[in-house]
């Protein structure tokens, strides 16, 4: 595989889906200005959202006026022609009634402004067209009704529809006829036209109770602004010392196991600025660099549990005593699953002594069974360790250090990892080695705020 070929299978590694554990571990909690920004988001939301109720609440109020004179204009029809219709009349003397009583409404409803009839059909029971009456110029509303016509009600109640054109609101109603014992004479169907004055009354209610809804939610919105963005900023600082002690406990429990190991903690962090470069240079997601800190920091926190006769002997351990030293990963593990914010650690601490040729342990893990922040971190470890100077060596100079790394390619290391490494070592070792132990603890500092703080 090419190195681009292993790069793009890195990256694609690390394109996990998260955990829980790395949304604790992010806690990237949203800033003042952020939270008050969605508070005025939902507050106009909430806004339109009453406004737009308010406004289908007064379109049904005019609904239902409309349907209530449909029912009206029904009703007095009935009144006239009971008797016509109950006796089977023609379909002519229908049509004259029909012509007549609609004619004399109109001119009641236009003196009155709500509007006018256009258009009135009546149906017998059998649904059979029976009278027709149509206003002058209002042809184009009975071909609307003949290409849409609804059906008829069946469970005697009227059905409706309400359409626009031109600005006009008009409602098309069908209504059935019912002499005093419930009998069915037929059906009365209408299109009403709301006069301009009433749609203009309709549309200024509306605007005025969408306007008054929308101004209160959003003066209500503005007076509890203050007291969020108070309540929010507490709970930022709250937060923010919750990550510090978190952060904090992270490191100090890192440290003391390396001290007590070594008598220093600079390999913790020296280690850890690595790994962070290395995962950088690989293309590692944020939320999983937050892991591999968390990992690297401890690593080793399972020698806790180490007797101090096995882990400062300062001669080669014996086999019983290995056995003995390699159980600090189970620790390792068990401390660091105790805790949930910890628990993101356990790729490195139990992985980290595994090797890519399955020869490693815990486990025996073999390739991209290990995972992928143990792998990365095997690479940093080793480099610092062979480069560092220890109670009981030297430090070994960098070429040597790079040809040790080379042979275990493939064998101990990610051959990809290894290669990435190779292209930056250098670099970090020349500028971590001028740093001095202070100064990478400063930029250790800077990289974990980078990754853990709020931006």
């Amino acid at each position: 595989m090419t190195a681009k070929g292993e790069r793009r299978r890195l990256s694609l590694l690390f394109r996990t889906v998260p955990d829980r554990h790395s949304d604790v571990a992010a806690m990237r909690l949203p800033t003042p200005g952020t939270v008050l920004l969605r508070l005025a988001g939902i507050a106009l939301f909430l806004a339109l959202a009453v406004g737009g109720i308010a406004f289908l609440v007064e379109v049904e109020i005019a609904d239902n006026r409309v349907v209530e004179l449909a029912r009206e204009e029904s009703a007095a029809f009935l009144t006239e022609t009971r008797t016509s219709l109950a006796a089977g009349a023609a379909d002519s003397d229908l049509e004259a009634s029909l012509q007549h009583f609609m004619a004399s409404r109109n001119g009641l409803r236009l003196n009155h402004g709500d509007g006018r009839f256009i258009v009135a059909e009546l149906y017998s029971p059998e649904q059979r067209k029976t009278a027709e009456y149509i206003a002058a110029g209002a042809e184009w509303a009975e071909q609307r009704m003949s290409a849409s016509r609804h059906g008829f009600p069946t469970d005697g109640d009227s059905i409706y529809d309400r359409f626009t054109m031109d600005g006009q609101i008009f409602i098309q109603t069908m209504e059935p006829l019912l002499d005093s014992d419930g009998r069915l004479l037929g059906y009365f169907e209408s299109v009403f036209q709301l006069s301009s004055r009433r749609s203009n009354e309709i549309l200024r209610d509306t605007a005025t109770v969408v306007a008054v809804s929308s101004l209160s939610v959003l003066v209500t919105a503005l007076v509890l602004l203050p007291i969020f963005s108070s309540y929010n900023r507490g709970i930022l600082r709250l937060s923010r010392g919750l990550l510090d002690a978190n952060i904090g406990m992270l490191s100090a429990l890192g440290s003391a196991i390396a001290k007590r190991d070594s008598d220093t903690n600079a390999h913790n962090y020296r280690v850890t600025v690595l790994a962070i470069r290395l995962a950088e240079a690989l293309g590692v997601e944020d939320a999983a660099i937050r892991k591999l800190v968390k990992g690297a920091f401890l690593h080793d926190v399972g020698k806790i549990a180490i007797p101090d006769s096995i882990l400062l002997k300062p001669g080669k351990l014996d086999a019983e005593e290995f056995a003995v030293m390699k159980t600090h990963v189970v620790h390792g593990l068990d401390i660091v699953g105790s805790s949930d914010w910890l628990a993101d650690a356990a790729d490195v601490v139990g992985g980290h002594h595994e090797k890519f040729d399955g020869s490693g342990y815990p486990n025996g893990l073999t390739g991209e069974a290990i995972p992928i922040a143990a792998r990365i971190f095997a690479v940093a470890d080793v480099f610092d360790a062979l480069t560092s100077r220890r109670p009981y060596k030297e430090p070994m100079s960098y070429a040597a250090t790079m040809d040790i790394l080379a042979e275990g390619a493939g064998r101990h290391f990610d051959p990809a990892v290894l290669a990435r490494f190779t292209a930056i070592a250098a670099g970090l070792h020349e500028r971590l080695t001028a740093l001095g132990d202070d100064g990478v603890r400063d930029e250790l500092r800077l990289l974990v705020t980078r990754y853990f703080k709020l931006a």
